[in-house]
């Protein structure tokens, strides 16, 4: 059972308050209708089409100035993002992915966004792989105290420490950061890349894109409020082709997918592989017109930040991952309850726990590249999607 957590300054905002004994199944549930999860599995989709389009960079000149001038960069690490001078991409690289659910609208009413979705990306030194792992939201962490905005620091859930690295709604930078910093603490990555994607880029991708066709072992009906006027929706088992809005429906599932949350983000990985697999087919990169439309999208739904890299030359780099070779993992985590064990006995949710010492295990093997070997005796830890 977890101790008390340490005393943390608050910014009073009402935005940010939260209370470390975790909000109400109402409020929760209030917060599920505006806050969008689904974006956690557009987390990399932005990226994906930009590091993993080094196939088509052959076009020529133009798509290359194209590549690079369409990507909004910022220091989302803290560190300087210094000028590394070369094309000549090194490995290993472990980038921090973060989906958030920032709207325009907030732009006047000073909402500040969550990251409901937050991804690890490791890529080893052969440039020739990636693992994927999935960190849950609601993960009870250590966030550090952040100078900048005054808050001092303490137990949370992991998705708070997004806003409380932010000074105004626009500081995205400052919300990556003390991310950053959260997740380093948690992990012992040492991160030297940095992904943000917003809430639209899910639509403008999938649009682009014609769509995506995503596989179920198991067909549901949904019931869940908020996704229809008529009536139920219903997506079948086996592998269909959806259209964007089709498609944002299922992958924001939680109440009627099979195995509910897990479900829900197994569906989100698998998306996450089926739109690097759509993006670099052979009708997407032989078509500049399509590869300009594509990388236009991306890029006004993607901030990155590349430590100093050009993202053509990790584009070129990167060409050898494909959707084959990315391995989708999540951490093992429990439930925790305060006052009962489940709901149906009067205990109150207060987030995700991680289940130790395994969750260190994968957390080091991760950093050492022996993850392989590790899921030889915990298959368990890896998510089998298609792709």
């Amino acid at each position: 059972m977890l101790g008390p957590p340490a005393a943390r300054t608050r910014d009073p905002t009402p935005e940010v308050v939260r209370h470390v004994t975790g909000p109400s199944r109402t409020a929760r549930r209030r917060r599920r209708r505006r806050s969008p999860l689904w974006a956690r599995l557009c987390i990399v989709a932005g990226a994906v089409l930009l590091l993993g389009s080094g196939g088509a960079l052959a076009t020529g000149a133009v798509l290359v100035d194209h590549v690079n001038n369409s990507v909004h960069t910022d220091d989302l690490l803290g560190d300087g993002s210094p000028r590394r001078g070369t094309a000549d991409v090194r490995g290993p690289i472990d980038m921090l992915l973060a989906g958030s659910d920032m709207r325009t609208s907030w732009q006047t009413s000073g909402e500040k966004p969550r990251t409901d979705s937050i991804m690890w990306l490791h890529i080893p030194a052969t440039l020739d792989r990636a693992y994927l792992l999935s960190l849950p939201r609601d993960l009870r962490v250590d966030i550090p105290a952040d100078g900048r905005t005054g808050l001092g620091g303490g137990e949370d859930r992991l998705n708070a420490s997004f806003p409380d690295g932010m000074r105004t709604v626009n500081d995205i930078a400052g919300g990556m950061q003390q991310l950053n910093r959260t997740v380093s603490r948690l992990t012992g990555a040492h991160f030297t890349m940095a992904g943000l994607v917003n809430w639209d880029g899910f639509t403008a991708i999938t649009t682009e894109l014609g769509g995506v066709t995503m596989c179920l072992d198991q067909g549901f009906t949904s019931h869940q409020p908020g996704f229809t006027n008529g009536p139920p929706l219903t997506f079948p088992k086996g592998c269909h082709h959806y259209d964007a809005d089709k498609a944002l429906k299922l992958v924001r599932q939680r109440d009627d997918v099979p195995g509910g949350d897990y479900g829900r983000q197994k569906l989100q990985q698998q998306y996450v592989k089926q739109i690097l697999k759509q993006a670099t087919s052979r009708g997407v990169v032989s078509n500049p017109t399509k590869i300009d439309s594509l990388l236009t999208a991306a890029g006004k739904a993607v901030t990155l930040d590349l430590g100093g890299y050009k993202p053509v030359d990790l584009a070129l780099a990167l060409h050898r991952i494909t959707p084959a070779t990315i391995v989708t993992l999540q951490v093992p985590h429990r439930a925790i309850w305060s006052g009962g064990t489940s709901e149906a006995d009067g205990g109150t949710y207060e987030g995700e726990g991680l289940q130790q010492p395994l969750g260190d295990r994968l957390f080091a093997a991760m950093r050492t590249d022996r993850v392989d070997e590790l899921l030889l005796t915990h298959p368990e830890l890896a998510s089998t999607v298609p792709g």
